[in-house]
């Protein structure tokens, strides 16, 4: 074979080799794919050179709209694949708000491959060999034996021999087939993951269709969603609808069983109000089927007929339509405490049985239940108590229940569970986050899922400007270090969550960075987290299920001294009041949302409110509460009440534009005159009480803001942004 050459770019310790995509450390393949690869391709081919955000758009996304962010979270993957840091460069310098350059020294040269060519053929039939077919290998076998046979008829000395290694030959074929059958490979055991370039944004939703040809999905670019339909095989996409910046949000998508349709849960931005959909696969006018719908749709074996879940305030029921929208009628209802959990639901392959997660009897776990198609009886498949059910897919061989489920807050893995009986095995064992609100599984055997990875890091902006910040704290990938925790100490240190392998836990840190500790510790599938202190640096609050259902603790200063300040599960949220003396909370406990509030060394709560209202915030002086609330006459609200309780005395609608539909992590400025949330995708607001709407923030246009705290003294804000590198994958099991 005749040798040919490859293009080789190399640097330190590394190889990058554009025609075969691969990027080598000391011989060792190291993952990096699509735009990240891309990218990092284009920084060394322009090696020295500054490139702009705008130069960088045009030659990795020619001709294409994309996030902004694309270029934060790429150039953080490709960090993360070089081992190095943005406060500690080495390769790729970031010139603030101008755009990357690559530093490092680079040697290019072409080398000849044609023995790798070789091996790589070589390897390839050997493998496809040990896969082929019993029937197929025998078949080689009995020529090899004719062909010896005939041979062997003309030395007799070599007749006996041939037949004795006929005999090993076939007792050996034999034990070898008897031997494959009983260490036949457990279901998912073998699996092969394939990744699904979307068209420049972030995908946000996912199905993929009975054939396993075609998956439907949500992207995100700058703000703005749409609905795309894509082909596996050539991984190309068409746009199907886009529908304008804030109009709608897409919340789930579903293939009719013949493929040829598409139903989509969708919410209105400006009211609230969500709908079940259905256009033409290929494109084409809606139609609405129903309202109120709060989950993904599944259908009946026959595709007649469809389910959903409908969620009222205290309340949810799975409700059965004909496929057209008509004969609507509810199966079964389940109230407060009890729930219906996640955001699937799943018709079973026979057709007698809706698959569903529900909260168990004790409230401090899930199960996975069958709702009976005739009657509504429910009855538990298996034992297994679940941490958090996300979504449940009933594969269509009748075998399996595919379950997304998070024993943890944020790490999520899928399981099988066998049926009607067996026990649950988890099929993912990484680093990835997998999202319960978008999984599908084909006709053919194929799962669709999203998965996330993420990188976060502390910044510290003084006065609150984001033009002066500078960062504190780089955590390490998909610890999600201060993503559900962040808080000052009077002293003038940083609190913030992490995790510590299945535990999250609480550290301490100087506003530098430095001396970084770990303060509590906590078992599997425990979580500290929502932090917050006293101003006399007393104390540390946070939420916690270390006790098995979500309770307020408290720990001294050091993280010592633990004690569990409410019972009854579903508590969370705490705000301290700047006495020292109070903390304000979210209980649930009610059935409902509700704030409620309980001195800080201990004792009986009191309730403050009997509406929906949770994010509790004490203001500065102490005399008011802001939360975020929602009332039949203004579904989604930021509200001002009296620290003592009862109805508002402000409200500030948030579901009119820009906004979507709610505030999150909300926080008072420090002189009392505002309040700062950060809203849906990459928006951060303030909303001055003398003010009717809110303003955009300046300078985080462009940041993901996971968490931010104001220090005691008012003069830094600190916060936690990051880039998530969500990616459509397509799981099968060989």
């Amino acid at each position: 074979m005749a040798a040919q050459t490859r293009l080789i770019y190399e640097f330190d310790e590394f190889q990058l080799e554009p025609d075969e995509r691969k990027l080598m450390r000391q011989g060792q393949l190291i993952p990096l794919h699509g735009k990240a690869f891309e990218m990092l391709l284009v920084l060394i081919r322009n090696r020295g050179k500054l490139l702009t955000k705008d130069e960088l758009f045009a030659l990795v996304w020619p001709d294409q709209i994309v996030e902004e962010s694309n270029l934060t979270v790429n150039i953080s993957a490709i960090r993360r694949a070089l081992g190095e840091r943005a406060n500690n460069p080495h390769y790729i310098t970031t010139i603030s708000g101008r755009g990357y350059r690559f530093t490092g020294d680079v040697r290019q040269f072409y080398a000849e491959d044609a023995l790798t060519i070789e091996r790589e053929s070589f390897a390839r039939v050997t493998v496809e060999h040990e896969e082929t077919e019993s029937g197929t290998t025998l078949a080689s076998f009995a020529t090899q034996i004719a062909t010896a046979l005939r041979r062997a008829t003309s030395h007799p000395l070599l007749l006996s021999a041939t037949a004795l290694v006929v005999l090993t030959i076939a007792g050996v074929g034999l034990w070898t087939k008897l031997h494959r059958v009983a260490a036949a490979p457990l279901p998912w055991s073998n699996i092969t993951i394939r990744r699904f370039a979307v068209n420049g944004g972030v995908p946000y939703r996912v199905a993929i269709s009975p054939d396993g040809k075609s998956i439907a999905y949500v992207q995100r670019v700058n703000s703005k969603f749409s609905l795309w339909l894509g082909q596996v095989e050539t991984n190309s996409s068409a746009l199907l609808e886009d529908r304008g910046e804030g109009q709608v949000l897409y919340n789930a998508i579903t293939f009719s069983r013949d493929g040829q349709t598409i139903y989509v849960t969708e919410t209105n931005v400006a009211d609230g109000t969500t709908k079940l959909v259905r256009m033409p696969a290929l494109g084409g006018a809606q139609t609405q089927v129903a309202s109120n719908v709060n989950s993904v749709a599944t259908f009946s074996p026959d595709g007649r007929q469809l389910a959903f879940l409908r969620r009222q305030a205290h309340s949810a029921s799975i409700i059965i339509i004909d496929s057209d929208g008509k004969d609507e009628h509810v199966l079964a209802t389940r109230t407060e405490p009890q729930r219906f959990v996640g955001n699937g639901l799943s018709w079973s392959p026979d057709g007698k049985y809706i698959a569903i997660g529900t909260s168990a009897s004790d409230d401090k776990s899930h199960e996975l239940r069958l709702i009976s198609i005739e009657g509504g009886n429910e009855r538990t498949l298996g034992d297994h108590q679940w941490g958090c059910i996300k979504n449940v897919v009933w594969h269509d061989n009748g075998v399996l229940l595919i379950v997304a489920s998070s024993e943890v807050a944020r790490r999520s893995e899928i399981w099988f569970t066998p049926y009607p009986a067996g026990e649950p095995r988890r099929i993912t064992n990484d680093l990835n986050q997998y999202y319960g609100l978008a999984m599908s599984a084909s006709a053919t055997g194929a799962l669709a899922v999203l998965s996330a990875q993420m990188d976060t890091e502390i910044w510290i902006a003084p006065n609150g400007d984001p033009a002066r910040a500078r960062i504190a704290f780089q955590g390490a990938p998909s610890l999600y270090e201060a993503v559900d925790g962040l808080t000052w100490t009077a002293d003038g240190h940083l609190l913030f969550s992490g995790y510590v392998a299945d535990a999250q836990n609480i550290w301490e840190a100087a506003a530098d960075g430095s001396n970084r500790k770990q303060l509590t510790s906590n078992t599997a599938d425990r979580v500290d987290w929502q932090m917050t202190t006293s101003a006399d640096n007393r104390y540390i609050v946070f939420g916690s299920n270390r006790s098995g259902s979500f309770e307020i603790w408290r720990a001294n200063r050091d993280g010592s001294n633990l004690k569990q300040l409410t019972s009854g599960g579903r508590n969370s949220q705490p705000s301290i009041s700047p006495d020292s003396k109070w903390i304000v909370f979210t209980s649930e406990r009610d059935g409902g949302p509700a704030l409620w509030r309980i001195p800080i060394e201990g004792g009986q709560p009191t309730k403050l409110t009997h509406y929906s209202s949770w994010q509790p915030q004490v203001s500065p002086d102490g005399k008011h509460i802001a939360y975020v609330g929602s009332s039949d006459s203004m579904p989604f609200h930021l509200g001002i009440l009296s620290f003592d309780g009862g109805e508002p005395e402000k409200l500030f609608p948030l579901t009119q534009k820009p906004q979507t539909n709610l505030a999150k992590h909300i926080r008072w400025t420090p002189d009392g005159k505002a309040i700062l949330y950060k809203g849906p995708g990459l928006s951060m607001w303030r909303q001055r009480l003398d003010h009717d709407k809110p303003e955009a923030l300046k300078g985080f246009d462009d940041t993901n803001v996971f968490q931010f705290s104001w220090s005691f003294d008012g003069k830094n804000l600190a916060y936690t942004r990051g880039s998530s590198i969500q990616e459509v994958l397509l799981l099968q099991d060989r």
